[in-house]
């Protein structure tokens, strides 16, 4: 495949990542540097994805770790895997986190009940309990529309480096690299 198909198709499976149902590419490693130093990975749901304005985001906890660690060093790597095509992704960039005006508030407004209820928990993310229901069974814990919105935020990624890396092909595995310099993406082969 040509450099400028792999580009496309790649932009292409971190789209599909944002639809419904189970998607590859949906769900990601996300790693930052912990607040010791060391690595720190998990996983992020991808929640909008755009080639032309070079933007991944997903949502997340104000009060998690992964905040403090971002807020200390904007640099995260994202990763994921399509193991039925034998595929993988890798973007790394800057990121911004957006806790306040109309990108959070959309964000917040056509997200699914579901996806909510966790930012409703009183308890940051990662607070040691004895059971995993104490997180949500607080008689105090508020069920309006907005519970939880305070909790809430979205974390903007904004790629300067992606990866394919395409363990299919018969002939041997094909891997390459796009960096972006001065608003365009630098493409070339490299070993996988």
């Amino acid at each position: 495949m040509k450099l400028d198909l792999v580009f496309s198709e790649l932009w292409t499976c971190l789209a599909n990542g944002t639809l419904a149902g189970h998607q590859p590419f949906k769900v990601m490693q996300a790693a930052t540097t912990g607040l010791d130093g060391a690595p720190s990975v998990r996983s992020v749901v991808l929640r909008r994805v755009s080639e032309a304005e070079n933007l991944i985001t997903f949502h997340t906890d104000l009060r998690s770790e992964k905040i403090a660690e971002l807020r200390r060093q904007s640099r995260i790597a994202l990763a994921g895997v399509d193991a039925t095509r034998n595929l993988q992704i890798r973007v790394s960039g800057e990121v911004n986190i957006v806790d306040d005006g109309p990108v959070r508030r959309e964000a917040w407004d056509t997200s699914r009940l579901q996806s909510l209820i966790v930012y409703r928990t009183l308890l940051a993310p990662g607070t040691p309990i004895d059971e995993p229901r104490d997180a949500f069974d607080d008689p105090q814990m508020p069920h309006d529309a907005e519970a939880g919105f305070e909790n809430f935020c979205v974390v903007e990624v904004r790629p300067d480096a992606l990866e394919w890396l395409d363990l299919s092909a018969v002939e041997g595995h094909e891997r390459a690299r796009f960096v972006r310099e001065g608003g365009r993406w630098i493409s070339g082969w490299i070993a996988p």
